[in-house]
């Protein structure tokens, strides 16, 4: 049994303050930490009182925690924090300027959120579309072409690393060849492993070589490898990302109230898991969806996974603090 199963999650939460409700659940169930979303930050707000007060109340009530602060904060459409920080061009526009211009980009954001308290970053994508399609994520890749998004990637994870903030290297094994957005269902991917090794998994593997501290799984299902989408999946988390590849950092998920869960079973059981496959934290962006209580995820990891699984996850997540690599 875990003692501590909520440091298995991050939450989101409403408004600019954090609700009396996360630390309540922090202080029955432990919590790993937070992830912030555009809705927590207008343009009014002081981010790093807020971040201040998010630690504070984490080490109150639930004093050990890691009290991480996530946010994705990818450059172009997908920035949540949009005042105080760089602002970044989309991934394929960064792809077309000199690496030099890029690193320069992402060194300069990535100090700005760790001045803010900011400790993940979840970028870079590394996600390749097929060749001359752009796919659901669009202007979010770099590109199509695998060395040369492979180079992206590379500069990407020095980059932040160097300027105090993890980088997460999303979303394995890839969502560039989905045709089904993973928010609403879940996408397969009809591609055999000798393409996927060969094309698809290159700016993972590079972003793992360089350092890269955190990897997500991404909500996707891969026949040729495993019917289980890869958030589920031993065959992709541990066979292939830690054996294969040699990653040594932590796994988390995308979100899992993403529609792509949808049908597979009830939210507690779906956790349960996502941790035995082998993530080792699970995102949960909107806690007030009235069909998911996190209590009963919570309940479920402690009484059904050992304290040894917990144990390994929080080694893991312990390096993430400002940017640590494994």
């Amino acid at each position: 049994m875990i003692e501590r199963p909520g440091r298995l999650l991050v939450v989101g939460f409403p408004g600019t303050t954090p609700p009396p409700e996360l630390f309540s659940f922090a202080r029955r169930w432990g919590l790993a930490g937070v992830i912030l979303f555009s809705r927590n930050v207008p343009e009014d707000t002081d981010v790093a009182r807020l971040v201040a007060a998010v630690r504070q109340g984490l080490a109150e009530a639930d004093p050990g925690s890691p009290a991480l602060v996530l946010v994705d904060q990818e450059g172009g459409r997908v920035e949540r924090v949009r005042h105080g920080v760089p602002r970044l061009p989309a991934a394929r526009d960064l792809a077309a300027s000199p690496l030099a211009e890029l690193t320069a980009g992402v060194e300069a954001q990535a100090r700005a959120l760790a001045a803010f308290g900011i400790d993940v970053n979840l970028a870079p994508v590394c996600d390749l579309p097929a060749e001359g399609e752009s796919g659901v994520i669009g202007d979010r890749a770099f590109g199509s072409d695998p060395r040369a998004v492979a180079a992206c990637v590379r500069a990407h994870v020095r980059a932040c690393l160097r300027g105090g903030v993890a980088p997460c290297a999303k979303h394995f094994p890839g969502h560039g060849r989905a045709r089904a957005d993973s928010h609403r269902r879940l996408p397969t991917v009809r591609a055999g492993w000798d393409d996927l090794w060969g094309r698809d998994l290159v700016p993972f593997r590079a972003a793992v070589g360089d350092g890269a501290p955190l990897v997500m799984a991404g909500h996707l299902r891969f026949p040729a490898v495993d019917l289980r989408p890869a958030t589920l999946s031993p065959v992709w988390i541990e066979e292939v990302l830690r054996g294969r590849m040699g990653f040594a950092g932590a796994v988390i998920s995308d979100d899992m109230e993403m529609g792509a869960l949808d049908g597979l079973g009830p939210p507690p059981d779906v956790a349960v898991r996502a941790v035995a496959a082998g993530c080792d934290l699970l995102i949960y962006g909107r806690t007030l969806r009235p069909d998911l209580a996190l209590e009963p995820v919570a309940e479920a990891l402690g009484r059904r996974l050992g304290p040894e699984r917990a144990a390994q996850a929080e080694r893991r997540l312990g390096r993430l603090g400002r940017g640590g690599a494994p």
